[in-house]
C-alpha cells in the first residue's frame, strides 16, 4: 500500500522537531558544560564519548535490520516473520550487552595510558568509562524497540519519548554542574536518561504492535542468516561513520592534547547537529522506501529520491552556507572569542564536504530501504579507513587541521564520484541527471543567499549571538525567494493551491 505523501511530510516535520529540539540543546548545553569543566574537563569527556562509541560499534547494523524486517512484515500482515526478527535481534543484543560491559572495563584500564590525560582527572575518567559502558549497553539491549516504533512510522511518539529523555538529561546534567560535580556525575545523568527513554519506547512498542511476540529464545538459523545479510553491510556503514566523526577527537587526544579535543570538537559539534537534522530526515525514509519496494512501486521511488534530496538540501543548505561564511564569528560569540580561529578553520575545512554528503543522504536511505546498501557500505568503509589515515599522517605537520582535511578529501571522493553513479541503480537516474537536474537548481540558488550572508558579515558585524540569529534571520528569505523562482511551476501547481485552499477553510470557520 502506498504511503501519502501527506504522511511522509508529517513524519519529516516530527522528525525535524526532535533534531531541533536536539540540536537547541546541544547548542546551549555545550558552552555551559565547557564553561564549568574547562577546556581539558571538556575534552577529556568528549574522549571518553568518542572512545567508547566504538563500542556501539556492536549493534553490528542489527538495529536497521529490525527497521527494515518489521516494516515489511507489518506491511505485508506477517507478524511471525516482524515478531522472528525482533525476537532475534534481542535475544543477539542481549549478549552483546554482556561484552559491551567487559569491553568498557578494558578501556577504563588503558584510558589514561593511551590519551594525554591529566593524573588529576585519570580517576574520574575511568568511572566515566565505565558508567557511558553501561549506558551503551542498555542502548544495545532493550534499544531495540526503538527500531520497531520507527518502522510503524509512528515517527510523532518517537519524537515525545525522545523529548522526555532529553528533559531528563538536560535536567540532569545542569543540576550537576551547578552543584560543582564533574563528568562521573554527567555520565550518571546520561545514564538515568536512558533508562527513563528506553522503558518507555518498550511500552510503546508493544501498544503499537501487539501482534509483535518476543521470545528470548536461540532464533532459527534462517532468521540469523536473513538479518545477519541486511545487517553486515550496515554494520560497516556503522564502522564507516565512527572512523569519520570519532576518530578524529581520538586523533587529536592522542597526538596533541586534551585540551586541542576542545578546539576540534566544537567545530565537529556544529558538523554533528546539522548531521542530526538530514540523519532523522532520512531515516524517516527507510521505511518508506522499504514499503515502496514491497508494493513494486519504483515511480513513487524514484519521486521520493528527488523530492527527498530537494527538500534535505533546501533545509541544510543555509546552515552549512551560514557555518563556511560565517563560522568563526559564530564560534566566538558562542563559545569564546579563544576558540574563534582554531574552531572556525577545523569548522569551514569540515562543512564543505557535507554540502556533497548530505545531498546523497536521501539515496542512502533508499539502498537502506530497499536491500541495495552492499555497495555504499563498501565505500563508506573505505573513505573512514582513508580519513584515519590521512588523519594520522596530517596530524603531524597541521596539528588539528591536518585531522580536518583527512576528513574532507575521501569524503569528497566518495560523494562526488561514487554515491551518483550508483543512483542510477537504485532509482534509474543518470549521473547527469542527479548532478543538473536534482542538485544544480539548489546549489545554484543558494549563490544570492551565500554573498548575502557574507555581505552582512562584513558590513554589519555581529557583536552578540542575539543580533547574529538575527542576521541570519533576515538574510534567510533571499534564499527562500531564489528557491521559490527556481521552482515556480512547482510553487504555483501545488503549494500556492493549498495556502489558498487553506485560508479559505478557515474564512469558512
Amino acid at each position: 500500500m502506498e504511503l501519502r505523501v501527506r504522511h511522509i511530510a508529517r513524519n519529516v516535520l516530527f522528525n525535524w522537531f526532535a533534531a531541533a529540539a536536539n540540536m537547541a540543546v546541544g547548542f546551549f548545553l555545550a558552552p555551559f558544560i565547557l564553561h564549568h569543566l574547562g577546556p581539558v574537563g571538556y575534552g577529556v569527556w568528549l574522549l571518553a564519548i568518542s572512545a567508547v562509541a566504538y563500542i556501539g560499534l556492536l549493534d553490528l547494523g542489527i538495529q536497521d535490520s529490525v527497521l527494515r524486517f518489521v516494516s515489511k512484515g507489518h506491511t505485508q500482515k506477517d507478524h511471525t516473520s516482524a515478531s522472528e526478527a525482533i525476537s532475534a535481534a534481542l535475544w543477539i543484543r542481549l549478549q552483546i550487552s554482556v561484552l559491551a560491559l567487559l569491553l568498557s572495563v578494558g578501556l577504563s584500564a588503558v584510558f589514561p595510558l593511551i590519551f594525554k590525560i591529566p593524573a588529576a582527572l585519570a580517576s574520574d575518567a575511568r568511572k566515566a568509562i565505565l558508567l557511558i559502558g553501561l549506558t551503551t549497553a542498555i542502548n544495545l539491549s532493550v534499544g531495540v524497540f526503538s527500531g520497531v516504533v520507527s518502522a510503524l512510522n509512528r515517527y510523532d511518539l518517537q519524537t515525545y519519548v525522545s523529548l522526555t529523555q532529553t528533559t531528563v538529561r538536560v535536567v540532569g546534567v545542569v543540576a550537576v554542574l551547578l552543584t560543582g560535580h564533574g563528568i562521573v556525575a554527567i555520565a550518571v545523568s546520561e545514564l538515568v536518561a536512558a533508562l527513563v527513554g528506553n522503558t518507555i519506547r518498550v511500552w510503546v512498542s508493544k501498544r503499537l504492535y501487539p501482534e509483535l511476540t518476543v521470545q528470548l529464545k536461540k532464533p532459527r538459523k534462517e532468521t540469523l542468516k536473513q538479518i545477519w545479510t541486511y545487517s553486515s553491510y550496515a554494520f560497516l556503514t556503522m564502522i564507516s561513520i565512527q572512523l569519520v566523526y570519532q576518530s578524529d577527537n581520538l586523533v587529536v587526544g592522542a597526538f596533541v592534547s586534551a585540551a586541542a579535543v576542545s578546539f576540534y570538537g566544537i567545530a565537529n559539534s556544529l558538523c554533528m547537529y546539522a548531521g542530526r537534522i538530514v540523519d532523522t530526515m532520512g531515516f524517516t525514509f527507510i521505511p518508506v522506501a522499504s514499503t515502496y519496494e514491497a508494493a513494486g512501486n519504483s515511480a513513487s521511488l524514484l519521486m521520493l529520491y528527488k523530492n527527498g534530496t530537494r527538500a534535505m538540501l533546501m533545509v541544510v543548505l543555509p546552515i552549512l552556507i551560514t557555518l563556511i561564511v560565517r563560522g568563526p564569528s559564530f564560534i566566538g560569540l558562542w563559545m569564546g572569542p579563544q576558540y574563534a580561529h582554531q574552531s572556525g578553520i577545523v569548522l569551514i575545512i569540515l562543512c564543505i564536504p557535507l554540502l556533497f554528503s548530505f545531498a546523497n543522504r536521501t539515496a542512502g536511505a533508499i539502498a537502506f530501504g530497499i536491500e541495495k546498501h552492499k555497495m555504499s557500505a563498501i565505500w563508506a568503509i573505505g573513505e573512514g579507513v582513508a580519513n584515519l589515515t590521512l588523519s594520522l599522517i596530517l596530524v603531524h605537520w597541521y596539528g588539528i587541521y591536518g585531522v580536518a582535511i583527512g576528513t574532507l578529501v575521501p569524503s569528497l571522493v566518495v560523494h562526488l564520484v561514487f554515491w551518483p553513479r550508483y543512483i542510477s541503480h537504485l532509482v534509474g537516474l543518470s549521473y547527469s541527471d542527479v548532478v543538473w537536474k536534482v542538485w544544480a537548481p539548489i546549489f545554484l540558488s543558494s549563490i544570492p543567499f551565500a554573498i548575502a550572508t557574507y555581505a552582512v558579515g562584513v558590513l554589519f558585524p555581529a557583536h552578540n549571538l542575539g543580533v547574529f540569529i538575527l542576521q541570519v534571520i533576515g538574510t534567510l528569505p533571499v534564499f527562500l525567494i531564489t528557491i521559490g523562482l527556481a521552482f515556480r511551476a512547482y510553487v504555483r501547481s501545488q503549494i500556492l493551491p493549498r495556502i489558498r485552499s487553506f485560508f479559505f477553510a478557515e474564512a469558512r470557520i
